[in-house]
């Protein structure tokens, strides 16, 4: 015998989603107040890796940004469609990786 279907309610679906926006946002601006620290405390020079914690720091707050009216859209209601939006936070993210490594990189060398 399987158990009874549980009935959800759709609009807990959307209200996790936008939340999941929000934090997304929260955690994308600490990382931009750890980049700027960085910036910040190596000194910004004009060499590339001096250029990449503030570059990082701009794309992540990007992508608060975004995320902070992708939930405040969830929250009045907007369902469109998000797939160049899920592209473009991942590619920011993915962006911000690669520059956090090559950092690193850098500094050991």
């Amino acid at each position: 015998m399987s158990a009874p279907a549980i009935a959800r309610d759709p609009g807990l679906a959307t209200e996790r989603t936008a939340l999941a926006w929000r934090r997304t946002a929260i955690s994308a601006i600490a990382n931009a107040a750890l980049f700027t620290k960085v910036a910040a405390e190596g000194g910004i020079d004009w060499r590339p890796t001096g250029l990449l914690p503030l570059s990082a720091a701009v794309v992540m707050m990007l992508v608060a940004a975004v995320a902070m009216a992708r939930s405040r859209s969830l929250h009045r209601g907007a369902h469109r469609g998000t797939g160049p939006l899920l592209l473009l936070v991942s590619a920011g993210v993915t962006a911000v990786g690669l520059a956090a490594t090559a950092m690193v990189l850098a500094h050991w060398a």
